[in-house]
């Protein structure tokens, strides 16, 4: 069991129904609205200071959920999906949980991760996932380049993103079934990862300061090369 947090991750866990929910919590100005959605499930009202103590911070937004552990989806039930992103070591929770709900909001994208050098799908990712967490279909994997193989003979085209790389993203040719490579934090994409692309790009920038996250470029590539192009 564990607890999920966020007037929009709980919605969507009860939307979505791929969890037990065992126990819904609220704050009071809170209970109608959630109680509006739920039938047999148990729902209390507590105080602020409840919540607070449950959680162990404060940004729950009054309501809180006792669920069933995350389920992470196999790799061979995203071959189906027309773009899959990749994520090399990306070691920050807001950052999992941001590319979660703009791969999912963008491109219905399937995510993949490594079990090592990796933030797997915690609380704190649903949050910052608006709850995203839910619908999109994750994988976790031993071997992410082993997972960048099976994909390769499933027909995807493995495009990675690097700041260093020469072709700018917009010249990337449209392939019918994508998978979008990123780097971590702090290291970019392994080289052992770059051993498997197929073609690797950069996002263009012209401000003194070149750096973004790998959140806000895996919403940038995710709108280049799937959104403005249908």
């Amino acid at each position: 069991m564990e607890i999920i947090y966020g007037v929009n991750p709980v919605k969507e866990a009860i939307k979505a129904g791929r969890r037990r929910i065992f126990e819904i919590m609220v704050s009071r100005e809170q209970y109608e609205d959630i109680a509006s959605m739920v039938r047999g499930m148990p729902i209390n009202a507590l105080s602020r200071k409840e919540l607070d103590r449950i959680v162990g911070e404060r940004n729950h937004q009054g309501v809180i959920a006792k669920v069933s552990p995350y389920r992470y989806t196999a790799l061979e039930d995203l071959i189906d999906l027309a773009v899959v992103v990749l994520l090399d070591s990306v070691e920050d929770p807001q950052n999992l949980g941001s590319i979660i709900r703009t791969a999912n909001a963008l491109a219905g994208a399937g995510i993949v991760i490594p079990e090592d050098r990796s933030a797997s799908i915690t609380p704190a990712v649903v949050k910052a996932s608006a709850g995203a967490t839910e619908h999109a279909r994750i994988a976790r994997v031993t071997n992410l380049r082993q997972a960048a193989k099976e994909l390769k003979k499933c027909g995807f085209w493995l495009v990675g993103l690097e700041p260093a790389a020469n072709d700018p993203l917009e010249e990337t040719p449209r392939f019918d079934k994508l998978a979008l490579v990123l780097g971590g934090e702090d290291t970019g994409i392994r080289p052992v990862m770059e051993k498997e692309l197929d073609l690797l790009c950069h996002i263009p920038m012209q401000g003194a300061f070149n750096s973004l996250n790998v959140a806000q470029s895996a919403a940038i590539a995710l709108y280049e090369l799937i959104t403005r192009r249908k």
